[in-house]
């Protein structure tokens, strides 16, 4: 992005949505060759599709959104391979299901599909659980669990993700100023909380067994959560990163500003 040529071809796609060979060679008055040695380079920002008109792909987008807010360095969403020297950071990277998060249209209806299987277990063990959901938390837990009182944990669980999903989106909006990708973060928003899905189904096991004194089974229980709910934030922040083009310390930063927001309302509704 650093020629002022390709630059105008970022910013005539950006403002027309698509535009044709035919109309950039108008405006840019410069040679045929020199026009098509500038779309190569910029592969990664512009595609062709079958009407053979050019349109800017995620990252071309995030590059004409920066140029029109006159960003002078221009950052890539995807992350650089120095936030990777972290052993921490590789292994979380390996649990990330990156293919569904940051998912193409070709693969949108798997990535729906497994938001909604991941949504209805949280749903189903939530209420077994008889635990309130609250973001990544679950407050108190009923001790007589009717099938009424299941049903209605279960559609707080699930109304958690939505009211969840509009706090981050609203974030973005209001302090980032990040209007892209909203149906295609809310899409993959469900699979943040698999690994709340996990737990719930643990915490169901632990205690439906008689095998550990309940102290133990406390403790091992709050480990766990502990240890799932890091797994959360981090693909909280990867989502946030990936589909709202955001750095990942801002990404970060609204993972755990929620986090610990969420961590105070239970501590007020339990003191």
């Amino acid at each position: 992005m650093g020629h002022d040529l390709r630059r105008k071809i970022i910013n005539i796609i950006g403002e027309n949505k698509f535009t044709s060979f035919t109309y950039l060679k108008k405006e840019l008055k410069v040679s045929t060759g020199t026009i098509y040695h500038h779309l190569d380079t910029l592969s990664h920002l512009i595609k062709q599709l079958d009407d053979k008109k050019y349109y800017l792909t995620d990252l071309g987008l995030h590059a004409y959104n920066s140029l029109k807010d006159n960003i002078n360095t221009i950052i890539t969403p995807d992350f650089s391979k120095k936030e990777f020297n972290s052993p921490i950071l590789k292994g979380l990277m390996r649990l990330t299901p990156k293919k569904y998060i940051n998912y193409e249209s070709n693969q949108m209806i798997y990535t729906i599909i497994i938001s909604i299987t991941i949504a209805l277990i949280g749903a189903i063990f939530c209420g077994l659980n008889g635990v309130f959901p609250l973001f990544l938390f679950f407050g108190q837990e009923f001790e007589s669990i009717e099938p009424i009182l299941q049903i209605i944990l279960g559609i707080v669980f699930i109304g958690n993700i939505f009211f969840f999903f509009l706090i981050n989106e609203g974030i973005c909006r209001i302090i980032y100023k990040k209007k892209e990708n909203t149906l295609k973060f809310l899409i993959s928003f469900p699979i943040i909380l698999f690994p709340l899905d996990i737990y719930l189904v643990l915490h169901f096991i632990l205690f439906s067994t008689g095998s550990l004194n309940l102290q133990e089974i406390r403790i091992l229980d709050n480990v766990l959560l502990i240890l799932f709910q890091v797994l959360s934030l981090w693909l909280l922040t990867y989502n946030l990163s990936v589909n709202k083009k955001l750095k990942i310390e801002n990404s970060l930063i609204i993972s755990l500003l929620i986090h610990y927001g969420g961590f105070s309302i239970i501590l007020l509704l339990y003191i």
